[in-house]
C-alpha cells in the first residue's frame, strides 16, 4: 500500500515577484543563421519530395519561424 506525504508550499504574492525572480518560459532566442541551419538539417533528415512538402515540413517543425526564414533554409540546402 502506498503512503502519502503532506507537502506545504508557500508562494509570495504576485506583486512581490520581480522580473528577475520569475521563471524563464520558452526557449532562448537564436541567431537567424543558426535557425536556418537547424531547419536545413531538419530537411536533410526529413527528405521531402518537393518544395511544397519541404515548406510544410518546416512549418510543422518550426511554427514560429517566418516564411522568409523557411525559404532561407531551403536555399542553404540547395547550395
Amino acid at each position: 500500500m502506498l503512503q502519502s506525504a503532506s507537502v506545504t508550499v508557500t508562494v509570495p504574492a504576485a506583486a512581490k515577484l520581480r522580473e528577475a525572480d520569475a521563471p524563464r518560459i520558452g526557449y532562448p532566442r537564436r541567431e537567424p543563421a543558426t535557425v536556418a541551419q537547424m531547419m536545413s538539417q531538419h530537411l536533410d533528415l526529413a527528405r521531402p519530395g518537393s518544395d511544397a512538402e519541404a515548406l510544410r515540413v518546416l512549418r510543422q517543425a518550426f511554427p514560429s519561424a517566418s516564411l522568409a526564414a523557411r525559404v532561407d533554409a531551403m536555399k542553404l540546402r540547395a547550395r
